[in-house]
């Protein structure tokens, strides 16, 4: 343990020391890896004093005075940074002072970020309002940050967010891979002229060459007006972590359990991208089938657990899955050829399971068993999660954005004879439901015109289960739905092909699992031929998802 202690001039100031302990409490309460812990504060005889982790290593100014960092440790560095800053700011802490001396590199390689404004000295302005361009006391020169790695904002004196600290990263990333600091002049007024107008040097390392797109983000972290950087520090994290990533696919994960398999038959241990050759997208674009190509396949994910629900992002740079690596369900957040994903629901110890991108890619809609089970959306970072329905499984979002349709009865052994659930389209808003069909469905898709929403059933007189279209207007909600498949093979994981002619599944024949499609007329949402193979038949999961482009 440290002690931190206040000194006796804000000690003996009670609207300073009051803000002292409530910005120690507010910080004491992120417990995050990448932020230094406080683990409690207190008063020892007029004294205040906060009991804070103890750390082994050095700061990152420290470092840096060896010289400039190599890209991947720099990006590995920035990456956590960025996480610290992310957590900090999901409690409503902007740190406002970020500058190598108040990033500390452990000697096990951690990164924590210090210093969160805790024994600050500027006070609220006459009016009532916090004033962002008080000096402290202790550190002239310092206005609500350091000279050199404030924002534009703060050195014109206006509130600070969250991308203000955005801003200050930018400047110590291009100090950790340079050796320079981005706006560093003669005079401390000149270094705040040169924040306010002009853009950063060129980004070029003694080291050598840096990676593809890194300039972009550091810029991008440096622009002048906040609306136009990462809007989120988490952005930051995922596009560092991609940029500094590795595309090498490894062996295959641990089996997961035979109990957690089973409920999720047939599903994997891990998740593969189909590659380019597998023909996808040209058959989405009308191109005839002559036969079923190689099975081609890039492994990308490889931890232990059961993974499975895979939802690529509309851009197809990101992938949304399921994985019980915690003792729970929970959605990740991998980029393609990254490595590290992400916990998007962390913050909850219930299953969370069935996350689908928005269209535009800003939300991911999702099943939680939180606060009583329903459908949830969240930013596509994770933030801001809220709550539309207190029901339903497996939504997926109109093309518009604006409903989700959902299952009632959620996904169990597909094997079992238990599929009759209805299916309901609902605002995103919460306000508002309507009937889509009352004969069944599970794992509803919405069509990319919006006419149509293509799902799974089961017969009640056979027990099969096939594939139905029925119109998203609620039409056919009765007795309307149209069946894609009808023989006794099990079919199932939908997907329409991003232009809508096609709908591709997965169907157990013959005891071995393939992908097919189906051309579907996109007047009536009848199949316009059988179904037809695209993978020669292989151990093949039921999840499915594309990118926009097909």
């Amino acid at each position: 343990m440290a002690l931190k202690i206040l000194p006796d001039e804000v000690s003996a100031d009670a609207e300073r020391r009051a803000r002292f302990e409530r910005e120690a409490k507010a910080v004491a309460a992120l417990s995050h890896p990448n932020i230094l812990a406080i683990h409690d504060v207190g008063d020892h005889e007029g004294t205040a004093f906060a009991v804070m982790e103890l750390l082994e290593g050095e700061t990152l100014r420290d470092r840096l005075s060896g010289g400039t960092l190599p890209a991947r440790k720099a990006g590995e560095i920035g990456a956590q940074i960025a996480r610290g800053l992310a957590a900090a700011r999901e409690k409503g802490i902007v740190h406002r002072d970020v500058k190598p001396e108040n990033v500390f590199i452990t000697t096990d390689g951690r990164v924590k970020l210090l210093d969160f404004g805790l024994a600050r000295q500027e006070r609220p302005a006459e009016d009532g309002t916090r004033s962002p361009t008080r000096t402290r006391g202790t550190d002239p020169g310092t206005v609500l940050g350091t000279v050199g790695y404030m924002s534009p904002e703060q050195v014109k004196g206006l509130p600070a967010d969250a991308r203000s600290d955005i801003f200050s990263f930018g400047a110590v990333l291009f100090e950790m891979l340079t050796g320079r600091r981005a706006f560093k002049r003669d005079t401390a007024a000149e270094t705040m002229t040169a924040i306010l107008k002009e853009d950063p040097p060129e980004l070029l390392s003694a080291s050598g060459a840096l990676p593809v797109g890194l300039d972009r983000i550091v810029r991008h972290c440096l622009e002048k007006q906040p609306g136009e950087r990462f809007q989120s520090a988490r952005d930051l994290a995922f596009d560092l972590e991609a940029a500094f990533g590795s595309g090498a696919s490894g062996p295959a994960g641990p089996a997961a359990s035979a109990a957690r398999a089973q409920r999720w038959w047939p599903l994997g241990a891990g998740l593969a991208l189909l590659a380019a050759g597998f023909g996808v997208g040209r058959l989405g674009r009308g191109a005839r089938a002559t036969g079923p190509a190689p099975t081609l396949f890039t492994q990308i994910t490889d931890l232990p657990g059961l993974e499975s629900h895979p939802s690529l992002s509309p851009d197809g740079r990101s992938l949304l899955y399921v994985s019980d690596a915690r003792g729970n369900d929970d959605v990740y957040l991998l980029r393609i050829g990254g490595r590290k994903p992400i916990n998007l629901t962390e913050d909850s110890a219930d299953d969370d399971s069935a996350p689908a991108f928005s269209p535009d890619g800003s939300q991911i809609a999702f099943r939680s068993e939180r606060a009583g089970g329903g459908i949830f959306v969240m930013g596509a970072t994770g933030e801001s999660v809220r709550r539309v329905t207190d029901y339903g499984f497996d939504p997926a979002w109109s093309p518009d954005g604006q409903q989700l349709v959902v299952a009632t009865e959620p996904l169990r052994d597909p094997m079992s004879r238990k599929g009759g659930s209805q299916l309901w389209a609902v605002r995103t808003t919460g306000e508002g439901k309507r009937l889509i069909s009352e004969g069944g469905g599970m794992g509803p898709k919405w069509s990319p015109d919006g006419r149509w929403v293509a799902y799974w059933a089961v017969r009640p007189s056979t027990w099969q289960r096939d594939l139905w279209t029925v119109a998203a207007d609620g039409s056919g909600a009765k007795a309307g739905a149209i069946a894609l498949t009808d023989d006794a093979s099990i079919d199932w994981g939908v997907e329409w092909s991003p232009d809508g002619r096609f709908l591709y599944f997965s169907s157990n024949r013959g005891g071995t699992m393939n992908l097919l499609r189906i051309p579907i007329d996109p007047r009536s949402g009848a199949a316009l031929g059988a179904p037809e193979p695209v993978t020669t038949p292989a151990a093949w999961a039921g999840g499915l998802s594309f990118a926009k482009d097909g």
